[in-house]
């Protein structure tokens, strides 16, 4: 199997594990009876998760010039990372599970086709064309109907 087929699946992969990981952190929420603790208990979690990868698997930690080298900016992505667990925990129980997830989606495509098509945030450019919008109306059309019925 060639390495794109294997990137594909990946990436669908993380895709649907986002409502799965919406509809868990939901139920914590609601058993914490308060999403900032959900949120907050999600990413301790994370963090002992990751931490426990980290050393099993030797990896060499980064230099502190690397750390300062990082664009102060880049730092920020713990910030919106927070700020969408934490949007999750509250709205997935008043739209449904399958709604936000296909809000996030198309909150996440035309934040997408904007980076793309500025270079922001040190991207590639990767202009919008007719093609791309054309996608972006269809997205926009399913999200809509997905919502509606």
């Amino acid at each position: 199997m060639n390495n794109s087929i294997i990137y594909i699946i990946l990436a669908m992969s993380a895709g649907a594990m986002i409502p799965f990981q919406s509809a868990m952190n939901t139920q914590l929420g609601k058993s914490l009876q308060s999403p900032y603790f959900s949120a907050l208990s999600v990413f301790c979690i994370a963090f002992i998760g990751l931490l426990f990868y980290i050393l099993a698997s030797r990896l060499s930690v980064p230099s502190p010039s690397q750390f300062a080298e990082a664009p102060k900016w880049s730092y920020l992505g713990g910030i919106l990372g927070g700020t969408y667990i934490l949007l999750i925990v509250i709205l997935a129980p008043k739209l449904g599970i399958g709604n936000v997830t296909v809000l996030v989606l198309m909150g996440q495509i035309l934040a997408a086709m904007i980076i793309d098509q500025f270079g922001l945030l040190g991207a590639t450019f990767h202009p919008i064309n007719w093609q791309r919008a054309i996608g972006v109306v269809l997205l926009c059309v399913g999200v809509f109907l997905i919502k509606k019925f």
